[in-house]
């Protein structure tokens, strides 16, 4: 018996679970070593494959991804960039799945049928079946057998979750092994099993002691998949049973954690709506626990107070509780006289924000007219994307819950306009959130550095007309409309609405009563920079439209600016050589969520009066020179 073969017997014999893949690990690296000492290759070989089951990552959120390195259910552990003696270098992946061919998923199935570790035969049986590369892996025996073993794991680490010593919080683990039971009879339309686990999901979560520490995630989670599959448990749970148990929960978890009770609350709200029930008492008790933030925050003299007020007061408002909108109004009203701002923001020291000043200052004063317009296409005043991804990663760490209530985004209306389900797309929504922290305190200071300018006589239509005139902007575009030949010019454009920000600040000038027309601008800049990005895509032959089927017919119509953002990003099968800084600082502004967005909200008439500021026109006005700098040259 072989080193290899001596791990297998080990490994039927243990009780290892999820949580010892390092163990197994460790134990799997030292045997290579020694079969490699031992020039048995073959085996060897065996070993390190033995290995990398364990560490792909197997998930039915994985969607097949070249770029990424990915397939449908399986992806890496460890991803980086290769560089080669030559310099050239090529994206690096442990284990690469793309390279597993059906030898290997056929030792994979040999070990599935052999192995007796029921955590150990889960990761071989899930590699299976996400490959789906033997006949056995399509087997319904196959995926009935593999379930069973699924909610056998969910249920053991439930066992141990519900014991108050766990102190490894196997209720995550739980959810993992019986989401993926879950999600295999779903999609297999193995009817029994589902029916086990609808019945499962019911037992559990009414049964669940909310008073165990750290264990109401069975609730939130348990209650969530009801909701996200809401067309699976329709009319097979209780969901009255499911929302009173959640509120219960709610009320528990309000004694230690506020935000973690407005999330279960907000998930009663969605369910509630899905089941045609009443959700109003829901939106009373959200504005009661926004209320107790409130309070906290201003006891602790912190501006968040009136935003979590204002909050309150829009959901009293919602259910048309006048004893109580009149109450939180009040306490509004005396907030922002307080506070002065009804937004959650972080004061700098005084010292800080006079040396801002007095850099700029220093800056306008030592410039001319071509610096001042190269500070506000490099925009020195934002963090680099490198810096702000890992402040989101550091606060994912620091707040895991946190990381939760950021799943979905609201508008100013109520509406959800996105989601946040996958763990991808969750990282996703934390660096949005702290490229806007960031991005707020670089504004800032750009909106001061631009007055400062103006002030200065160093900024002015004509300075930017001037050096616009020598770019791209002002290079002819050939188009031919129905057999006619066009030229235009991409400055035409934009040049009425650059030169309405001076009109505009020149009045303001003369006369500070005059009330600066914000609308016309900002309308016409925000248009108009989509425009800017298809030229810039026509310039280095990217097709600005896409094909799509209408029944039997086929149709082209012009991509929208998402699409367009997408295209431009460089990569080293995409060289555009567009700045990534530059593009993720466009669609914050323009087209992402969890931004501004001004795009979508100016074409579909959603900004109010007072929502159009002067600082999102120097943000367009930077943006604007920021496409204007590159240059192309026929190859």
């Amino acid at each position: 018996m072989n080193e290899l073969e001596q791990f297998y017997e080990k490994l039927n014999e243990s009780d290892y679970d999820c949580r010892s893949n390092h163990t197994i690990n460790s134990e799997l690296q030292a045997i290579s070593q020694i079969l490699n000492d031992k020039e048995d290759f073959l085996t060897l070989e065996l070993s390190e494959l033995e290995r990398q089951a364990f560490s792909i990552s197997k998930s039915f959120d994985k969607k097949e991804n070249d770029d990424d390195g990915t397939l449908d259910g399986l992806g890496w552990k460890t991803a980086g960039t290769q560089t080669f003696e030559d310099g050239t270098t090529r994206p690096f992946y442990w284990p690469n799945v793309s390279d597993l061919q059906e030898k290997e998923f056929q030792y994979f199935e040999n070990r599935y049928k052999n192995c007796s570790n029921l955590y150990a035969k889960t990761e071989f049986g899930l590699l299976i079946y996400f490959g789906s590369k033997t006949t056995y892996s399509k087997h319904t025996n196959f995926k009935k057998q593999l379930f069973k073993e699924l909610y056998s794991l969910s249920q053991k680490y439930l066992e141990i979750a519900k014991n108050p010593s766990d102190k490894k919080h196997y209720v995550l683990e739980y959810f993992t092994s019986f989401k993926n039971a879950f999600l295999l009879a779903h999609k297999s339309k193995l009817t029994d099993e589902l029916d086990q686990i609808i019945n499962s999901v019911s037992n559990t979560h009414n049964e669940w002691n909310i008073t165990l520490d750290g264990t109401l995630r069975v609730l939130i989670d348990l209650s969530r998949l009801t909701s996200e599959y809401f067309k699976v448990f329709k009319n097979k749970v209780d969901y009255d049973k499911i929302l009173l148990k959640n509120n219960k929960g709610a009320e528990e978890l309000e004694r230690t954690d506020t935000w973690g009770a407005i999330y279960v609350t907000d998930l009663n709200i969605d369910i509630a709506k899905k089941t045609d029930k009443e959700i109003d008492r829901y939106l009373e008790y959200k504005a009661e626990l926004y209320l107790k933030l409130s309070d906290n925050a201003e006891n602790g003299n912190n501006m968040a107070a009136v935003t979590f007020t204002e909050k309150a007061l829009r959901l009293y408002q919602q259910i048309k509780k006048k004893e109580k909108i009149s109450e939180v109004e009040k306490k509004y009203s005396e907030q922002r006289g307080k506070f002065k701002l009804a937004t959650i923001r972080q004061d700098f020291p005084k010292e800080h924000t006079d040396q801002i000043t007095k850099n700029i200052k220093e800056i306008v004063s030592a410039g001319n007219e071509n610096d001042i317009i190269h500070y506000l296409i490099v925009t020195p005043w934002y963090n680099k994307i490198e810096n702000i991804q890992l402040m989101a990663d550091d606060t994912k760490k620091r707040n895991p819950f946190m990381s939760m209530l950021g799943s979905s985004i609201l508008d100013k209306y109520g509406n959800t306009i996105d989601t946040f389900q996958t763990e991808e797309e969750k990282d996703a929504f934390n660096f949005w959130q702290s490229y806007g922290f960031n991005f707020q305190i670089g504004t800032q200071t750009m909106h001061q550095f631009f007055l400062e300018a103006y002030k200065a006589d160093k900024i002015s239509y004509d300075s930017i007309l001037t050096y616009l005139e020598k770019t791209w902007f002002n290079e002819p575009i050939i188009r031919n409309y129905n057999g006619e030949t066009y030229g235009i010019v991409p400055i035409d454009l934009i040049k009425p609405g650059i030169k309405r920000v001076f009109i505009e600040l020149d009045s303001y000038s003369a006369d500070n009563e005059y009330e600066l027309d914000y609308v016309t601008i900002t309308d016409s800049l925000v248009l108009k920079i989509e425009t800017l990005i298809r030229n810039f895509c026509e310039k280095i032959e990217i097709a600005t439209f896409k094909t799509r089927q209408k029944g039997k017919e086929e149709l082209v119509m012009e991509k929208l600016l998402d699409d367009l953002l997408a295209d431009i990003k460089s990569s080293d099968s995409n060289h555009t050589r567009f700045d990534e800084e530059d593009r993720i600082f466009i669609k914050y502004v323009l087209s992402e969520k969890a931004g501004l967005n001004l795009r979508n909200q100016v074409a579909h008439g959603l900004m109010d009066i007072n929502e159009y500021s002067f600082s999102n026109i120097i943000l367009l006005l930077s943006i604007i020179l920021k496409i204007s700098k590159y240059s192309f040259s026929k190859i």
